[in-house]
């Protein structure tokens, strides 16, 4: 397989650095939001911070993952690297796609539907059950989910030794 030249890695390099770090805010940036939920004093407050985390979510943070996962193939195709010459490499498969369907299955769903139940009763979503446990399930899997791409930077520049390969 024709290798990258060394300017071309670096631009590579340079755009899947940029788009895990897009990555990696846009997951902070929507965690940190439901710290504001004690300054909801409105149902239009409510829902309007729901809009901003569901905004966060599909225009910065998919099209993030998305283009973190094709530099991150391109990388792997195009240099000494591979897809899985490295436990650290796998690693970083594994998370990237396993958090790529976990959001488009339950997160971005859950935040969807976060939106509806705030739009359509406002305040009193706070006091629904099924609100409630959106809000508590989107904000431990997306806790958890920004923790294993946060392990994942750490792993590409430690590239530790994972087991036995």
């Amino acid at each position: 397989m024709k290798q990258l030249t060394l300017t071309q890695r670096k631009w590579l390099k340079s755009f899947h650095l940029i788009t895990a770090g897009f990555w990696v805010t846009s997951g902070s940036t929507m965690l940190l939001l439901h710290f504001m939920l004690s300054s909801v004093k409105t149902g239009d407050q409510l829902y309007l911070m729901n809009q901003i985390i569901y905004f966060i979510d599909m225009k910065i943070l998919v099209p993030s993952a998305m283009l973190c996962l094709v530099t991150g193939l391109l990388y792997s195709q195009y240099t000494k690297w591979g897809y899985f010459k490295h436990n650290w490499i796998t690693y970083k498969w594994i998370v990237t796609i396993l958090i790529i369907i976990l959001g488009t299955i339950f997160s971005g769903p859950w935040i969807e539907e976060m939106v509806k139940i705030s739009g359509e009763i406002g305040l009193e979503a706070l006091d629904s059950p099924e609100y409630q446990k959106l809000y508590l399930d989107q904000a431990l899997i997306g806790f958890g989910m920004n923790a294993a791409i946060i392990v994942a930077i750490f792993f590409s520049v430690f590239k530790p030794k994972l087991g036995k390969k």
